[in-house]
């Protein structure tokens, strides 16, 4: 099973390197250095996005594995996986659970508690976990290899009784 780790972001992502290269690779050829350079950066950074959300989190019997273009980036063996989950993005939602943001499914070499998993979301994305939109799909599929339990945190919308945020109730 194959899945984009954010289709949206990947389709803005894309679209600004084209944008901002284009006219990058404009300037170079018009010798306007200066404009050149901060076009080429701007395209840079949204090339950095582009490989983070851009990526395809490829998974099958054996392990997870993170790839970007056809080249691997990460990989975890399912025998070091330690939690599977689903979160919800945006944790500072005043306690309006239909707002819990985007929904990522991640893959875990770590087992974490509620009060981990808040501060992993709030300094998303996590370096050293995989993940992945959610997709009915995607989740179906990585429970029928996982085969325990799933953790979930700020996803009322999508699991009743799931972990609160701090300061979800006021």
């Amino acid at each position: 099973m194959r899945a984009i780790v954010n289709k949206t972001k990947t389709i803005l992502a894309s679209a600004m390197v084209a944008f901002f290269g284009g006219y990058g690779v404009y300037f170079a050829v018009t010798r306007a250095w200066l404009p050149a350079a901060v076009f080429l950066a701007v395209a840079a950074l949204f090339g950095f996005v582009l490989v983070r959300y851009g990526s395809v989190l490829c998974i099958d019997d054996e392990k997870l594995e993170l790839r970007f273009l056809g080249l691997p980036r990460k990989a975890l063996p399912w025998s070091q996986v330690r939690e599977v989950g689903l979160i919800g993005e945006n944790v500072f939602n005043h306690g309006k659970k239909k707002k819990t943001g985007d929904k990522y499914l991640y893959f875990s070499p770590v087992k974490m508690d509620a009060d981990e998993r808040f501060q992993m979301i709030v300094k998303w994305p996590p370096k050293d976990k995989l993940y992945a939109e959610y997709s009915e799909k995607l989740l179906a599929y990585a429970l029928a290899i996982w085969g325990r339990e799933l953790e979930t945190y700020n996803v009322e919308d999508l699991y009743a009784n799931t972990s609160e945020p701090r300061g979800g109730k006021q």
